[in-house]
């Protein structure tokens, strides 16, 4: 009897639909095309490098160029994607952004054969269609479908850029080694356009655009009847949020601080990313190697990002970067006397549990100054923290194509990074114009 009694309970609950809120396929699906652009673009260029630098004889400084021009270039295109994706929503930007850069990695592969023309692909169209396809707007929906569980979407949607790095990067350094670096970038314009320009579909901007809330909420739930705000009791919900205008924000210290922060990491962080591959080469790796140790690196990086989208969603964002900036300071610090495989794959592992750190400089933007203008926001803070971008890579080639090593650079951005930590660390949460003035009438 009790045993038929406990099947029946059993099987109640197998029967029982699982409530799965709608923004997680959403962020899942931004997920899975992060992952590609992870893999054959954020983390497999530097692997590109060497062989670029190579067949079109040119110096470590040009080929950090091609880069830092995609930084400027995506500063001031990354304004006007962010005001489009917060206008018309994040689909019909990707939807054109997508197959953008599929179309660019097939004429990189084809017709690039002068410093100009890999100038006018990789920057011109490739890199155009990366701001609007990939991690801008993905963002921007992770922000929009939530509040409460912000950080937690948009560290998923990193996890994934990460996983992807993981996996495809490996693939990327076989490929170039064995078939050279024009099979690797066909075969990947190729597969973006077929298999991964699809999933832009299933990618709604906001759950108000299909009758939702964001996290799920209910705003006629647990409602305060007596608040004519109607502000969700408990925990923080969208209906409580503050949302600043783009003046307003620019006005406020906290603002200024923060792109202060994401410049000087973003300045160190880029530099080392872009010239890694050559760094693990110069130590004797080959490209395999190195692509291995690249896979090694974001693969170590994943349950931290994980875990740092939970702690970003229970404890103070700002100070939870210093924290992680800290761990990349320890990183640099061993990269400057690293001559020994063990003593890279040592950086490695600090680097990678520092890399969550990147993901909450956005839920800290959304946590700050709300959902409706992120995409604007995000785009114009880029107008100044891709400077950081832009410098760090080409005054890395330079050193390199100078000195022949990358010693004096690691210790520049060694400096440049803990500046950085101190900007996170007083970066505090401003204060609503509001609410401000709230305060002064009741004093």
């Amino acid at each position: 009897m009790k045993a038929g009694i406990q099947m029946t309970i059993l099987q109640s609950i197998l029967r029982r639909p699982i409530d799965i809120f709608p923004g997680w396929w959403v962020v899942t699906a931004c997920a899975v095309i992060g992952a590609y652009g992870g893999g054959v673009y954020f983390y497999g260029f530097t692997l590109f490098f060497n062989p670029l630098r190579d067949e079109l004889g040119i110096t470590s400084t040009q080929a950090s160029l091609v880069f830092s021009l995609t930084r400027l270039e995506g500063a001031f295109e990354g304004a006007i994607v962010g005001f489009l994706i917060d206008r018309w929503g994040a689909r019909k930007i990707m939807m054109v952004g997508v197959p953008m850069v599929g179309v660019g990695y097939i004429l990189w592969a084809t017709v690039v054969d002068t410093y100009a023309l890999l100038i006018l692909v990789y920057v011109g169209v490739i890199a155009l269609g990366v701001n609007g396809g990939f991690f801008h707007p993905a963002l921007a929906v992770a922000n929009n479908w939530f509040v409460r569980r912000r950080a937690t979407a948009m560290a998923v949607i990193s996890t994934a850029v990460g996983i992807g790095g993981a996996l495809i990067v490996p693939i990327v350094g076989y490929i170039i080694e064995y078939y050279g670096w024009r099979v690797m970038a066909l075969v990947a314009g190729v597969v973006l356009i077929i298999f991964i320009w699809p999933i832009v579909l299933a990618i709604k901007h906001s759950p108000e655009s299909v009758g939702l809330y964001p996290d799920g909420d209910d705003p006629n739930k647990n409602t305060d009847t007596n608040n004519d705000t109607g502000k969700q009791i408990g925990s923080r919900s969208a209906l409580e949020e503050r949302e600043f205008s783009i003046p307003e924000a620019f006005r406020t210290k906290s603002m200024w601080i923060l792109i202060a922060g994401i410049t000087l990491r973003f300045t160190a962080h880029t530099a080392i990313m872009v010239h890694l591959g050559p760094i693990l080469q110069s130590q004797g790796m080959s490209i395999t190697k190195a692509g291995a140790a690249i896979g090694v690196l974001v693969l170590l990086s994943i349950p931290g990002r994980i875990l740092v989208g939970i702690l970003g969603d229970k404890f103070a964002k700002h100070k939870i970067v210093s924290i992680l900036m800290l761990l990349q300071v320890a990183a640099m610090i061993v990269l400057m006397g690293a001559n020994t495989e063990l003593e890279l794959y040592l950086f490695i592992i600090l680097w990678a549990a520092a890399y969550g750190a990147g993901i909450l400089n956005w839920a800290i933007v959304g946590d700050y100054f709300g959902r409706g203008r992120f995409a604007t926001l995000r785009g114009l803070m880029g107008l100044v923290y891709s400077g950081g971008a832009v410098v760090g890579p080409v005054y890395a080639g330079y050193i390199y194509d100078t000195t022949g090593q990358y010693d004096a650079a690691i210790k520049v951005f060694l400096v440049v990074t803990m500046m950085s930590v101190a900007c996170f660390w007083v970066c505090k949460p401003p204060v609503h114009p509001a609410d401000r003035i709230n305060l002064a009438s009741t004093q």
